[in-house]
């Protein structure tokens, strides 16, 4: 009965159940139908939009999204898949007729059917997917087509200024004016109220946040006249913030004005275009203007960022505001004719004067002598590769100009003003942030003055904040200014996604799966992963770990496993971001293993024992130890071998393990105390406790002795020559064992001088015997005997006998 109960339990539930996930499969045969639809219409549009890149980056947005939830469909698919296979295993194979219920055989119909439908559904969704990824190709095609046509065709530029310019200029003037006009008379019948509070709104905010940061910061972005030398920091973050603030607070007004006017339908959709065209050309203006006055600072020298005269300033900033006036007039006049109407002579004649001003004033500024050239000589020009980057630049807009090409001479002048003027304000922000980084910079600095009297901060706290907010600020300044540059030279979202999403797109050999972008990306990841490694390496060894004292044998340890571990890190996250399944590495360990105990063993041994090094520390860098018959100080503790530098200045390589397996002295392990022992030999005819009291005194008397543990003598030994004594003392840095031994030397023989000491030389007793020829003793030497006095030259006393 159990079994039994047990199989009806199961086809009850499948009962129950089939109807709801039925439903389910049929829900997503539907959207599977949509995304179908979707892709067909965007291929029905594509050959319309080739004219309009903003028209062929809608469609990509389009086929992105539909790719984006193919992948999800077909991941919700496939669980409902497995679990009709599970089911279809709990059913077990049809019996014959009769041999279980109808309701079972129809269950395990039914079943087929939807993972056949299933099935089918993933198909669908392959095919699409394929389908999806050519339509994408072939849309940035057209737009790579579409952008090379534009900077390449070339225009009649003396057609441009005919009698057609004349007309088109009196019918889109009006026809303008016309808009303007009834936006204004409908406005003002109709949305007077809602007008007015929208621009009191806006303003209103604006004027807070201005009030509001200068009340805060004012301190801070204000060039004080009076300031005789201020710091480079001090200039540049004056520059920054007070580049910043205003320019924040002038877009939040035309955010607000903006998002106010479309609440309350003011704004009708071809006034909005222009309405936002011309915000963000008085936005562009005004940072530029705030750019150069941070920059050049013409009335103030001593806030200049760069060293240029005063006349130079003024000319320069001059020029620059010239160049992003007239790009922003030329950008609202597109905008503007896309209102109304294009007009291809109003079009290129437009492009061909702001190009011209654009090449112009960069020449202008190729002319100016921006530094000064000394007492009673001319001002030197700029350095050459900028003046050749100036004359260049505005030669070929002109020459472009002139032949017609117009598209290049536009896109060309654009990118100038706007990506310098975007470009700028970054580096302003990098400098800025890299000199908070300093030590004691942001200190001495008049916002650090500030946070210490605002915050009661102290010396150590604003220098640590300075150099996590000098760090935190570059790293979102370069998260934010890529992709801002990337957009401002023509590239849209959809771009920067497609790239992201291109690097999951991988194919298979066999059972291996390979993506060359994913490649890329482990390589780019390994690199940046090591470049990341070496900054923290080096952030933390010159920066936290000085700053907090630490022993200089840790910081390198710690400095050396953040290296292996950071580069081990990289090297793993890269090679799983190259698509490589790091359990089927397993042969190649296996393989490397062999190699190891072959060929490889003493590395590894070496690089083991690096680590042991690391981890026991022995002894670190900076101690002077002795192994392998070496006396020196350790220099660095690398991957295979230690640097001992001698005291000869000779560097010795030691392999670590060497280091491991013998016996290794270091002076300096615990501490820098060490003793020194001066070894003297006295005449037998001194005083013992007279030598040990000047050699006490000596020891007492040098600065370099510790008092505690006192110094003291010992009596070592009756010599051959002389009474042997050693003077033992304490040194608080043993590293001075030598210039103090020499001191003591000096002391010893002066006083022993004065003491009448005698410090003897090594006698022996010399006892002469005298024989014949046969060998019996003639004579012997006795205290009494007196040999004479012996000849220095025989052939002397031979010529005088």
């Amino acid at each position: 009965m159990k079994p039994l109960l047990k199989f009806l339990i199961v086809a009850l539930a499948l009962l129950v159940a089939l109807p709801a996930l039925t439903q389910v499969t049929e829900e997503m045969a539907s959207t599977v139908k949509g995304f179908d639809r979707e892709l067909t219409l965007v291929e029905e549009a594509l050959d319309e939009a080739r004219g309009s890149d903003s028209a062929l980056v809608g469609l990509y947005d389009r086929v992105r999204a539909v790719d984006s939830q193919l992948l999800s469909t077909g991941v919700a698919l496939s669980p409902r898949l497995t679990e009709i296979h599970a089911r279809l295993e709990q059913l077990g194979p049809a019996l014959e007729q009769g041999g279980e219920p109808d309701a079972l055989q129809q269950q395990r119909v039914a079943l087929t059917e939807e993972r056949a439908l299933i099935n089918s559904l993933i198909g669908q969704l392959e095919d699409m997917s394929v389908r999806s990824r050519r339509l994408e190709n072939e849309i940035s095609e057209a737009r790579r087509d579409l952008f090379a046509t534009t900077l390449s065709r070339r225009y009649d530029v003396t057609a441009a200024f005919g009698s057609d310019l004349i007309a088109d200029l009196k019918v889109r003037t009006a026809d303008f004016a016309d808009k303007v006009g009834s936006w204004a008379s409908f406005v003002w019948r109709f949305k007077p109220g809602p007008f007015l509070a929208a621009t009191t709104l806006a303003l209103m905010a604006a004027v807070l946040f201005l009030v509001f940061a200068r009340k805060l910061l004012g301190r801070l972005i204000r060039r004080d006249p009076e300031a005789t030398d201020p710091g480079y920091f001090s200039r540049l973050s004056v520059g920054f913030l007070g580049t910043l603030l205003p320019t924040l607070g002038l877009w939040l007004f035309f955010i607000f004005i903006y998002a106010l006017y479309n609440y309350f339908s003011v704004l009708r959709g071809d006034i909005g275009l222009i309405l936002m065209t011309l915000l963000l050309g008085i936005g562009v203006v005004n940072l530029t203007w705030q750019l150069s006055e941070a920059v050049f600072a013409p009335r103030l020298s001593q806030w200049r960022l760069v060293a240029v005269t005063g006349r130079a300033a003024r000319r320069v900033k001059l020029l620059v505001l010239i160049m992003t006036v007239t790009i922003v007039a030329d950008e609202v006049i597109t905008q503007i004719l896309g209102v109304v109407g294009d007009s291809l002579p109003i079009t290129v004649a437009k492009s061909l004067v702001s190009s011209t001003i654009v090449g112009l004033t960069l020449l202008a500024i190729d002319f100016v002598r921006p530094f000064p050239g000394g007492e009673g000589k001319p001002d030197r020009p700029w350095p050459g590769v900028v003046r050749f980057l100036l004359r260049g630049t505005g030669l070929a807009l002109i020459v472009a100009v002139a032949a017609g090409y117009i598209g290049f001479a536009d896109f060309v002048s654009k990118q100038i003003v706007i990506t310098g003027a975007v470009a700028v304000t970054f580096y302003i922000g990098h400098l800025a942030a890299r000199e908070m980084s300093r030590e004691n910079e942001l200190l001495h600095s008049r916002f650090g003055k500030w946070l210490r009297v605002t915050f009661e901060l102290s010396e150590t706290a604003i220098d640590q904040l300075g150099l996590f907010a000098g760090v935190f600020f570059t790293f979102g300044l370069a998260l934010v200014g890529v992709p801002l540059l990337l957009l401002l030279w023509g590239f849209k979202w959809a771009d920067i996604r497609g790239w992201l999403l291109g690097f999951v797109n991988e194919f298979s050999i066999g059972s291996i799966s390979i993506s060359i972008s994913g490649i890329i990306a482990g390589i780019f990841v390994f690199i940046v992963g090591f470049w990341m490694t070496k900054l923290i390496q080096r952030w933390l060894d010159k920066d936290v770990l000085t700053r907090s004292r630490i022993d200089t044998g840790v910081r390198n340890s710690v400095r050396t496993a953040i290296g292996y571990a950071g580069v081990t890190l990289a090297a793993l996250v890269g090679v799983a971001a190259a698509g490589i399944d790091l359990s089927q590495l397993a042969l190649v360990a296996g393989a490397l293993s062999l190699g190891i105990g072959f060929g490889l063993q003493n590395i590894v041994s070496n690089f083991v024992s690096g680590l042991i090094l690391l981890a026991e520390r022995p002894f670190k860098v900076g101690d002077w130890i002795e192994a392998g018959g070496i006396s020196g100080t350790v220099k660095s503790i690398n991957v295979r071998a230690t640097e001992i530098e001698t005291f000869q200045r000779k560097t010795m390589i030691l392999p670590n393990s060497e280091l491991i397996n013998s016996a290794v002295g270091n002076w300096t392990h615990r501490n820098t105390i060490g003793r020194i022992e001066i070894p003297v030999g006295v005449s037998y005819k001194s005083d013992p406790k007279q030598v040990r009291d000047i050699l006490t005194g000596i020891a007492e008397d040098h600065p370099l002795i510790l008092g505690n543990p006192e110094p003291y003598v010992v009596f070592a030994d009756f010599g051959d020559s002389s009474l042997n004594f050693e003077l033992r003392g304490y040194l608080a840095d043993i590293g001075n064992i030598l210039t103090v031994g020499t001191e003591i030397r000096f002391a010893l023989f002066e006083r022993f001088e004065a003491a009448g000491i005698e410090i003897p030389f090594p006698q022996r007793d010399v006892n002469l015997k005298v024989v014949d020829k046969d060998g019996a003793v003639v004579a012997e030497s006795t205290a009494d005997l007196d040999f004479g006095t012996i000849a220095a030259d025989r052939r002397a006393r031979r010529d005088e006998e």
